[in-house]
């Protein structure tokens, strides 16, 4: 993902940054003073700020960013908007905060298919469930993104969850 942002400066946020992988991940690239991360969680922000010293960690819903507009070249986001009450909150809250040029690098889910996403952060509220990568980039362009690319990487992603998952049942098998 960090090879999607066009440039090699500027300031960054990271959205959601849980314990603080992808900060941490962002660091190789951009000077840490420079790196803005964002999370609800105290916990993993603690992680986060062990993880990626010299960031900034900030305790912060991202449908509600108390930043001034204009301040950041790039906002990252790794496979969590779908959890935010709304996703569609959180883009335009991006958009707010992105300088004119900037770029929003994100990853996330849609769920086609599912009734009830899994995972120990709860459930997804039924605003971001959303039909189809059309749907997608409709609500990127309604926040106000330009040049919109979205690439469906279901099935790459897929194929990594069912082999990992099968390879830890398969282990779990074997020791039993």
């Amino acid at each position: 993902m960090i090879e999607k942002i066009p440039y090699r400066s500027g300031r960054i946020l990271d959205v959601a940054c849980g314990p603080g992988a992808s900060t941490k991940r962002l660091t190789r690239s951009y000077p840490s003073d420079q790196i803005t991360a964002i999370n609800i969680s105290e916990s993993q922000l603690a992680a986060a700020r062990k993880r990626a010293p010299g960031c900034a960690f900030l305790l912060m819903d991202a449908t509600q960013l108390g930043f001034p507009e204009a301040q950041f070249d790039a906002v990252m986001c790794v496979e969590a908007a779908f959890h935010f009450d709304t996703r569609d909150t959180f883009l335009r809250e991006a958009w707010r905060v992105l300088k004119p040029g900037g770029s929003l690098v994100l990853t996330d889910m849609l769920f086609r298919g599912f009734l009830r996403p899994f995972g120990k952060y709860g459930q997804v509220p039924p605003a971001n469930f959303l039909p189809d990568i059309a749907s997608y980039r409709a609500g990127l362009e309604a926040a106000g993104f330009e040049g919109v690319n979205v690439k469906d990487a279901t099935q790459a992603c897929l194929g990594g969850f069912r082999t990992s998952r099968a390879g830890r049942h398969l282990s779990a098998g074997a020791a039993a």
